[in-house]
């Protein structure tokens, strides 16, 4: 339909043929099409409800052609209603923030494109980015220069051979790993994969890589029934080192309370209480470094009721922390 609405917007006058149609789609995107399937394009671009084209194509006889009606006619000047432009100018902002990956970056005059677009639209000025959204983003981070080659990576499933270096290991550990999903986390980048030295799936924080490159001689280990959806299901945030779901019951002052009723802290959150005077929930998540740091975010306004082992952990965190300001 673009080629043939290309085409149709000849302004010398032109009356394109089916033939000439046809000859002309398989030239620019080698597609053989039968007269049939072009009488159908051309109907759909003029009556489907679905694609609103409305083209105005008409057939003249006498030039056994066709051609626009509207000068100025094309399927690409169509106009976009309100939730379209949001979309667009979302998923452009969105887009916008990894402008520093370099497999993404060639697609960055397309996202000015889009930007451009956007702003033309609502006559909002094209000389200025719309500002309407701030994502949240480091001010600084190590470790995304590896992404790009993790991708390559994964995609053609090649085995690489890393140098990690743990935040509580003085020397870094050189790992093979079969690599299988990047996920971010708080702005920091992981590597999921099959480490071969221990057979297990590992994860690997990409701003504690030492050096990486391709493990030659190294058979690619393929994942076996990994869903990343369903690996981390039972988590906030990355670490599943404890694979067991254990039931979390906390108590939020109702101040804080109103947090977590407006964003969920994990998909399994139920509401047991909520009656002015504490908000209290259940999760059903694995024990976490993550979950652990969570909780202290919100300081004196959560007290965890179950399990013992989470209650003494936070508080032996809290207790050294108290031992250590009145020390100081």
């Amino acid at each position: 339909m673009r080629i043939i609405d290309e085409c149709l917007r000849n302004k010398t006058g032109w009356y394109w043929s089916k033939e000439q149609l046809i000859a002309r789609i398989l030239e620019k995107s080698d597609i053989m099409v039968s007269e049939r399937t072009l009488d159908n394009d051309i109907y759909l671009m003029r009556h489907c409800t679905q694609l609103n084209y409305k083209a105005p194509i008409k057939y003249l006889k006498k030039f056994d052609g066709y051609v626009y009606t509207e000068p100025d006619y094309s399927i690409e000047k169509l106009p976009l209603n309100e939730a379209e432009i949001a979309a667009l100018a979302m998923a452009a902002a969105t887009f916008s923030q990894y402008r520093h990956v370099r497999v993404l970056s060639g697609f960055a005059s397309t996202v000015d494109k889009v930007i451009t677009l956007v702003n033309q639209i609502r006559k909002e000025g094209a000389e200025e980015p719309f500002r309407f959204i701030d994502f949240e983003k480091a001010p600084y981070s190590v470790g995304n220069e590896h992404i790009d080659f993790i991708i390559e990576s994964i995609r053609s499933r090649k085995p690489i051979a890393l140098s990690h270096r743990s935040f509580d290991q003085p020397l870094p550990k050189d790992r093979t790993v079969s690599p299988y999903l990047l996920k971010e986390y708080r702005n920091r980048w992981y590597l999921l994969g099959f480490q071969h030295e221990d057979g297990k799936l590992r994860k690997f924080g990409l701003d504690r890589i030492v050096s990486i490159g391709f493990a030659e001689g190294t058979r690619y280990v393929e994942p076996k029934d990994f869903d990343p959806e369903l690996y981390f299901r039972n988590t906030i945030g990355i670490s599943l080192e404890d694979s067991e779901v254990t039931e979390v019951i906390l108590s939020f002052s109702p101040h804080d309370g109103n947090y977590v009723k407006t964003q969920h802290l994990h998909s399994s959150q139920e509401t047991l209480v909520d009656d002015g005077k504490e908000f209290r929930i259940r999760l059903r998540v694995v024990l976490n470094y993550e979950l652990v740091s969570t909780i202290l975010g919100f300081g004196k306004g959560v007290l965890v009721l179950s399990p013992e082992r989470l209650k003494d952990q936070i508080s032996d965190v809290l207790e050294d922390r108290i031992k250590h300001y009145r020390n100081m």
